[in-house]
């Protein structure tokens, strides 16, 4: 049995290149109902529904629906692990296991399937694509006509990216992104979770230069594009509707244009300090000659602290 394309956009053509990066659903039931939008849109499948409830024996599959291809299931995963800051991560792993009775108990689901599919909020892997690889090989063998797919966070990005419906679906429906309001808040959130990092929070004098420089230019980067990424593994983790220029409140887009300049200007001093000579690499940490040059710039850094905090209180977002 082939492996069964999606359906081509209206222009004809397939989907392009991954042109803007979303956030995961921080839940499991919104990113059950991405599954059953991508159903409807991406294999035009009008009837694509939620299969069963939390709870119930559901055989492998949460949503389903007939295509001009067949009957197709899709089973969503999603961890509820969370991360040091009580939110939940990207994606989690899928190891051979877990496919293998997955697939399984899909097996079991009436009418047969002709295709299913595993979504996942994890990043695309190539070891998961093997083990999809052997399960059809074994498929295959044992003359069952089905084939098996799977659907990484980057293929969902993809379709969100290729279908515009899909994506506008997506922001009001799912995530409920209705207006500027909620558009403002994504990134203010966004921008607070930058500045949850020790750079922000430890003496000067124990930082090292490297990660202190990365983590100014990071924070930086989700201030001004609205995307955040992970300080270990360099993914994105988050990527909010443009940086603090697509806030749509004049005076909070104002207010967090100020805070991008006293960040702009503590990396610029920080940086001149190490050309100068004032301040030091020692021992692999900062070491300042002149003890009131890292108070003046932790005054700096501080103040860049207590101005977002006050946006966040103003917008009843829990501090940092």
């Amino acid at each position: 049995m082939p492996n069964l394309p999606p359906k081509k956009l209206r222009n004809g053509t397939l989907m392009g290149t991954i042109s803007q990066f979303f956030q995961p659903p921080l839940y499991w039931q919104q990113f059950e109902e991405l599954a059953v939008g991508m159903l409807r849109e991406v294999y035009d499948v009008p009837s694509a529904q939620s299969y069963g409830r939390p709870g119930q024996a559901q055989h492998g599959v949460d949503v389903y629906g007939k295509s001009r291809h067949g009957m197709i299931g899709i089973q969503c995963k999603r961890l509820s692990d969370l991360d040091e800051r009580g939110n939940p991560y990207p994606g989690g792993p899928i190891d051979r296991s877990f496919l293998q009775t997955a697939a399984r108990e899909a097996l079991s689901f009436k009418p047969d399937l002709d295709i299913w599919i595993l979504a996942t909020t994890a990043r695309r892997d190539t070891r998961v694509q093997g083990f999809v690889d052997d399960l059809n090989r074994e498929w295959e063998v044992n003359r069952l006509a089905r084939r098996a797919v799977v659907w990484s966070w980057d293929e969902c990005i993809s379709y969100l990216n290729s279908f515009p419906e899909l994506q506008r679906w997506y922001y009001r429906d799912v995530i409920q992104i209705r207006g500027a309001d909620d558009l403002d808040e994504v990134i203010l959130r966004t921008i607070a979770m930058a500045f949850e990092r020790p750079a922000f929070e430890v003496p000067l004098h124990c930082e090292t230069p490297d990660e202190f420089f990365q983590a100014l230019k990071d924070t930086q980067q989700a201030l001004r594009t609205g995307e955040l990424v992970d300080r270990e593994s360099r993914h994105v983790i988050r990527k909010a509707v443009g940086g603090y220029r697509e806030v749509q409140n004049k005076e909070l887009r104002d207010r967090l244009g100020g805070l991008n300049v006293q960040l702009r200007q503590l990396r610029s001093r920080l940086e001149q300090g190490l050309k100068d000579g004032t301040i030091r690499r020692v021992n692999n940490f900062l070491d300042f000659v002149d003890p009131s040059l890292a108070r003046s710039l932790e005054d700096v850094r501080d103040k860049c602290r207590r101005d977002l905090n006050e946006l966040l209180q103003e917008a009843n977002i829990a501090t940092i």
